[in-house]
């Protein structure tokens, strides 16, 4: 077993090291390309929105959430994987998470340069059904009342301004 294990090594390093040595190295920067600077918070709008501003019980809820560059400059944004958007109830408890919390989320960022005005958006559609953790879902339809949707853009960007909305019953 040790002989067939000495060989499968000797032939597999040598070709993993050559596999490395050969990759190409994405995202590296040379000196000759200018980057777009970082944009500054400052220079970032964050809204939350919700297509309606009163639902029956039972429609289907648009959430949304949007960064938009309110600068007079180009600048870049780092958006990571797991954009989410959250609505909590009268009370303030989290009844519906875009993203359940128990989910998992990949690592990736996407670099995307915005010009003046540009923005990126996300969107999703509640079915108005407690929703927070994976296995749980559909929970109940949530209760008549006043409902705060708000967007989650995470480190870097922060959170986007919260909205509210009212289910009738």
């Amino acid at each position: 077993m040790n002989r067939i294990l000495r060989v499968l090594l000797a032939t597999a390093v040598p070709v993993a090291a050559a596999v490395a040595v050969s990759l190409p190295t994405y995202g590296a920067r040379t000196s000759a390309a200018p980057s777009t600077p970082t944009c500054r918070a400052a220079a970032l709008g964050r809204t939350t929105a919700t297509d309606r501003a009163t639902y029956p019980r039972g429609t289907p809820v648009r959430v949304s959430t949007s960064v938009v560059n309110v600068s007079r400059r180009s600048c870049a944004v780092d958006i990571r994987a797991c954009v989410s958007a959250t609505v909590t109830n009268g009370s303030g408890t989290v009844v519906w998470s875009a993203v359940p919390f128990n989910a998992f989320c990949p690592a990736y960022i996407i670099r995307q340069t915005l010009a003046p005005g540009q923005a990126v958006t996300r969107s999703w559609t509640w079915d108005q059904h407690v929703c927070v953790l994976i296995g749980k879902c559909p929970g109940p339809q949530v209760a008549p009342g006043q409902y705060v949707a708000q967007g989650h853009w995470g480190s870097g960007i922060g959170d986007a301004r919260p909205t509210s909305f009212l289910i009738n019953g």
